[in-house]
């Protein structure tokens, strides 16, 4: 089929028709674009009609056009290789298809795109089919490749209307604020702890980033926050860089059963326990629930996989553990780690509208490792530690062994730098639990 069928010249006919009499209907069309004309000739007439008004001049005659049309050397090229008809035939043709409504002419305006979009359709499908074709194309590249290519076209095409004033948007904006709240007022998802909902939510849309140091505890910090998003009805997927899923589910199980870990990889627990142990497993094959550990995932692979849960499982949570390059150079990992945290944060978070939780390591300082980009990216860092022997005893034994204190917060209020300031918790590894714990009192210092 001739992909040229795929126009509708009436309605490419009908907008510059209507134009000629009324080129303020430009202003309402910033969506239509000269290259979605099929036809050239109307592509060029749309061009210089919308040149002419943006520069002040509202009457539009033939002269007018053909001065503007050979001012512009791009499209007078054109003009001569495609042999362009008198511009005064062509306006006194364009009379018989002018009409003098508004939403005619945004009937018009809306076929030209549609057919435009049809055509940019068929001609990304084609190259998809030739990538199909490609016996060395890996599933992952061309799933990739379709996602893209399609994603890059419905962007193109996003502006399908008039541009409006956040005044004539107010209602519907107010009413999406109210449906997404929850029943008690939060606005999110609420963590598992509820001294965080004092600072943030899990926003859709929004890059959670938990920094510790080495064997402090993150990945139970994540795994805590799943479970707790499992329980209430949450699909969730974490993508494992560290830990195998065995390894992930033993500290799991421990975690729901409350049986020592180590007791369950050597089997040494009593008969009431295995019964414990056969519920939650029971209870984990119901769940919306998928652990991948992929040392080496691409960033792109992930996205793919997300978008496809969304449709098959309703994903709602994102954890990525953990944020790290194995790049020998600074600059390398710099740049790398920085790149991973734009992503996570505009492309799962944003453009998939979903929480991603996440993690990096600190460094001996208690800086974030390798790359600040991470927090240039993210939307609230967690800086979550064991407790040091001065903080137990100044806080008291009550007030637990760990802390998470809120150093950046882009959604709302952070703890201040002062190291007074944090929430306490009680961290059991071998239970691999994590709840909040007794607060402290903040020095009258501070």
């Amino acid at each position: 089929m001739d992909i040229s069928e795929l126009s509708d010249v009436q309605s490419e006919s009908g907008v510059i028709g209507t134009l000629i009499r009324h080129p303020e209907y430009v202003e309402h069309s910033d969506y239509l674009q000269p290259n979605h004309f099929e036809d050239f000739n109307n592509s060029c007439m749309y061009w210089a009609i919308r040149e002419l008004y943006n520069d002040g001049i509202t009457h539009i005659d033939a002269y007018n056009v053909s001065n503007k049309l050979q001012s512009y050397s791009a499209i007078q090229k054109n003009l001569s290789q495609y042999n362009l008809p008198s511009i005064q035939e062509q306006m006194r043709l364009f009379e018989y298809t002018a009409r003098e409504s508004l939403e005619e002419y945004h009937m018009f305006a809306q076929n030209v795109v549609t057919y435009a979009f049809k055509r940019d359709l068929v001609t990304t499908l084609q190259r998809v089919e030739k990538d199909c074709f490609q016996h060395d194309t890996s599933l992952e590249t061309l799933n990739h490749t379709v996602y893209s290519q399609l994603d890059n076209l419905t962007k193109k095409y996003l502006m399908t209307s008039e541009v409006q004033t956040l005044g004539d948007q107010l209602d519907d904006i107010w009413n999406e604020i109210i449906s997404r709240r929850t029943d008690d007022g939060m606005y999110g998802m609420p963590s598992k702890y509820k001294s965080f909902s004092n600072f943030f939510t899990y926003e859709p849309g929004e890059l959670f980033v938990v920094q510790a140091k080495y064997k402090q505890g993150k990945s139970v910090f994540l795994m805590n926050e799943v479970v707790h998003k499992l329980k209430n009805g949450v699909a969730s997927l974490v993508i494992d860089r560290e830990m195998p899923t065995r390894l992930y589910t033993e500290r799991l199980l421990s975690h729901l059963s409350g049986i020592d870990v180590n007791r369950i990889k050597n089997g040494r627990y009593s008969s009431e326990e295995a019964q414990e142990l056969k519920k939650w497993m029971d209870w984990l094959k119901k769940q919306p629930f998928i652990h991948i550990y992929d040392p080496d995932m691409s960033m792109e692979k992930i996205f793919s996989l997300c978008r496809m849960l969304q449709n098959k499982m309703n994903l709602g949570f994102v954890v990525y553990d953990y944020l790290k390059s194995n790049e020998t150079s600074t600059s390398d990992n710099y740049n790398i780690l920085g790149a991973k945290c734009d992503f996570l944060k505009n492309q799962i978070a944003g453009k998939l509208n979903l929480p991603v939780l996440a993690a990096c390591q600190l460094n001996r300082n208690g800086e974030v490792q390798d790359s600040i980009k991470i927090n240039q990216y993210l939307s609230v860092a967690i800086k979550w530690g064991y407790k040091t022997q001065e903080m137990i005893a100044r806080d008291g034994i009550q007030c637990g062994n760990a802390y998470a204190k809120i150093e950046i917060n882009r959604l709302g209020r952070h703890h201040p730098e002062d190291d007074d300031q944090y929430i306490d918790f009680t961290f059991n590894g071998d239970t691999m639990t994590i709840v909040e714990a007794e607060q402290h009192e903040i020095s009258e210092d501070y």
